[in-house]
């Protein structure tokens, strides 16, 4: 079951960003502002190396979402957290726990999409590092709130299935080239990209269900009231 939207609420802000949101925008470039002054190794401390995970250097796991190589490659993951993580935010809340509810989420997409790559180039010694699988959990999961109630759409709904479409497209694109045409940047990891899409899409209502997310609230009356399903 999925949740039936209320009516058209009145507009909001243009830039009305929540603060996790903010968080994490601030966060990527940060840290990417500071990591010159690592070293030039610092690829391989705190990339993740799939070859080294089997050995038992899981730290890369969690790292590697905090470096990048470039400006560019910083800057488009932050933009894309900055563009698809709001519906999610919003959903969980501008409180301390719905600051950790997303953050960990975040996260959580982040450390699987790396996972994924891992198992899927498991004798690889080249660092995979950025945030763009916990980035594209983020836009697997607005994919199924993208709409003007923070409402759960079903994973078969025609947007959904749209928009999750032209997601795989562009990233088999970009496994097709070798790079991404929009920024140039080259030996882009897009299979972590659709593991993290995978990720937001599914893990999304698991993951209000795992923590007790309340639904969004729905008016007493007009056309599309009703009381939400579950999540799923």
């Amino acid at each position: 079951m999925t949740e039936s939207p209320p009516p058209q609420p009145g507009r909001e802000p243009a830039f009305n960003v929540p603060g996790p949101v903010l968080l994490v925008v601030g966060t990527i470039l940060g840290l990417y502002a500071v990591q010159s002054w690592i070293g030039p190794d610092w690829p391989y401390r705190f990339g993740l190396i799939p070859a080294h995970l089997w050995q038992g250097d899981a730290l890369g796991l969690l790292t590697s979402m905090g470096v990048h190589g470039e400006w560019m490659h910083a800057g488009s993951n932050a933009v894309g957290a900055l563009a698809f993580g709001a519906p999610l935010a919003r959903r969980l809340g501008g409180d301390l726990r719905g600051y950790a509810l997303f953050i960990g989420f975040f996260l959580v997409s982040g450390v699987l999409s790396a996972l994924g790559y891992a198992l899927l180039n498991p004798e690889s010694q080249v660092p995979l590092i950025g945030a763009s699988g916990a980035v594209f959990g983020l836009i697997g999961a607005a994919t199924r709130l993208m709409n003007p109630w923070g409402v759960l759409e079903p994973l078969l709904s025609r947007r959904v299935l749209s928009m999750t479409a032209a997601w795989v497209a562009v990233n088999l694109l970009v496994g097709f080239l070798g790079f991404d045409p929009s920024t140039g940047i080259r030996g882009i990891a897009w299979e972590a990209h659709l593991i993290g899409l995978a990720v937001g899409l599914l893990g999304v209502g698991l993951w209000f269900r795992l923590w007790r997310v309340p639904p969004p609230a729905l008016p007493r009356s007009g056309p599309w009231t009703g009381t939400p399903g579950g999540e799923h």
